[in-house]
C-alpha cells in the first residue's frame, strides 16, 4: 500500500498553507518579542549569570567584532547574562599602551531562537590616535540571521507538531483499516469490494 495514496490532494494542500501561515505568523512575532526583551538601566538583571576574569576572560574574547584595525587588548573580565530570549555581555580590559584608560564592551541580543535585535556599547581611548573612529550607535540593529531563520525554525517546529505529526497518526491509521479489510477513508468493513458501499471512495492500490 502506497503511502502517498493515503494523503488525500486536499491534505497535502492544507499542509502547505499551514507551513506557510505559521511562517508568516513567527515572522510576524519575531522583532516584537525581541523588543520586549530590551533590558533598561533600572531593569533588574536576570538570575543567570556567568562571571569570567584573567586567562579564563581572555579565553572567551570579545563577543563581536571590535571596530579598529589596531587589535585591542586580550579581556580580563568578562560577564554574560541570560534569560528566555535575552543575553547580555559585558567585557572590558585595560589598554596597556595608555594607561588608565581601557576597552569596554557591552552587548545585548535578543530573540529567539537566534537574536534579531542586537544593542552595541564600546569605550576606548578616545584620545589615542591608532583608535579613530566614530562610537558605535547603540540603538537596536536588526541581525539578518534571526530575522530570516526564526520563522523558519519556530514556524516550522509548530508545523511539525501541530500538522505534521497529527497527519501521520491519520495515514497510520488509515493503512491499519487497509489491512483489516475495511474502508481507509471512512472505516467500514469492504473485505474485497473495489469501492466503498459506505462513503463511495475506491481501494486504495496496493
Amino acid at each position: 500500500m502506497k503511502m502517498m495514496n493515503l494523503i488525500k490532494a486536499s491534505e497535502i494542500r492544507w499542509l502547505l498553507w499551514a507551513l506557510v501561515v505559521l511562517v508568516l505568523l513567527a515572522a510576524v512575532v519575531n522583532v516584537p518579542f525581541a523588543i520586549t526583551k530590551i533590558r533598561s538601566r533600572s531593569t533588574p538583571w536576570p538570575v543567570q549569570h556567568e562571571q569570567l576574569d584573567g586567562p579564563e576572560a581572555t579565553a572567551k574574547g570579545w563577543p563581536i567584532s571590535t571596530p579598529h584595525d589596531r587589535v585591542w587588548a586580550e579581556p580580563e573580565s568578562w560577564s554574560r547574562w541570560s534569560a528566555f530570549g535575552y543575553e547580555e555581555f559585558h567585557v572590558s580590559s585595560s589598554n596597556p599602551e595608555s594607561g588608565a584608560n581601557g576597552f569596554g564592551m557591552e552587548v545585548q541580543r535578543l530573540g529567539w531562537p537566534l537574536a534579531v535585535v542586537e544593542i552595541r556599547q564600546m569605550w576606548w581611548d578616545w584620545g589615542d590616535p591608532a583608535l579613530e573612529g566614530p562610537e558605535p550607535d547603540p540603538r537596536p540593529q536588526l541581525v539578518p540571521t534571526g530575522l530570516v531563520f526564526n520563522p523558519l525554525m519556530v514556524g516550522g517546529s509548530l508545523w511539525l507538531v501541530l500538522c505534521v505529526l497529527p497527519m501521520a497518526a491519520r495515514v497510520m491509521r488509515r493503512v491499519v483499516r487497509g489491512r483489516s479489510g475495511r474502508c481507509v477513508w471512512c472505516g467500514f468493513e469492504v473485505e474485497d469490494l473495489e469501492v466503498c458501499p459506505e462513503c463511495g471512495v475506491g481501494r486504495v492500490a496496493e
